[in-house]
């Protein structure tokens, strides 16, 4: 087992492997406020902002995994459906620089690829790693699609203010891939 999956296997296991959960004990349908305790309780993860705060920042990116993955730190992002409920939860890297698209970026997308495999089998849609210039500023291009239960994983990379991030999210809706 490379050193990349000692360091990232127990982390992700406790994201990948919950039932109704995504992260931790987070479960779709929590509400803002049982996020916030249920992250501020969490030793596996830290706030970034005091939590006095958070109604102002909100609570996306305020959140990040302490033990950094491969060298790259991850953040936590959410979604939340008409009724403020808990319906996606994202996690981010770092800000990668494009110069780093062939090294950095695609180690880490291949290995977090890998784990993701070995937990829940082979994706149910499984593009290459979208090419750098595929990706438009301020978007994500997913390429990795699971079903995870009745719910969504979906992996691919982000572009924002130029930079580029690995982007792995949950998502209570399932989605069914595109088939040509």
């Amino acid at each position: 087992m490379s050193s990349f999956i000692k360091i990232i296997a127990p982390i992700l296991l406790s994201v990948l492997t919950l039932n109704a959960g995504v992260y931790e004990d987070l479960e779709y349908g929590d509400t803002k406020q049982e996020v916030t305790d249920k992250l501020m309780a969490c030793n596996r993860v830290e706030n970034t902002v005091p939590k006095t705060m958070f109604g102002r920042v909100g609570l996306n990116g305020t959140f990040r995994i302490k033990k950094a993955l491969n060298g790259v730190n991850f953040s936590i992002f959410f979604d939340w459906n008409e009724h403020d409920k808990l319906k996606e939860i994202s996690l981010r890297s770092d800000a990668i620089d494009q110069a780093k698209y062939s090294s950095t970026l695609r180690e880490l997308f291949k290995k977090a690829n890998r784990l993701i495999t070995e937990i829940y089998g082979p994706a149910i849609m499984a593009n290459p790693m979208p090419k750098n210039t595929q990706i438009g500023d301020g978007t994500i291009l997913n390429s990795h699609l699971w079903h995870i239960g009745e719910g969504t994983l979906l992996m691919g990379i982000a572009k924002e203010h130029g930079n580029l991030h690995l982007s792995i999210s949950f998502l209570e809706k399932r989605i069914e891939p595109i088939r040509n």
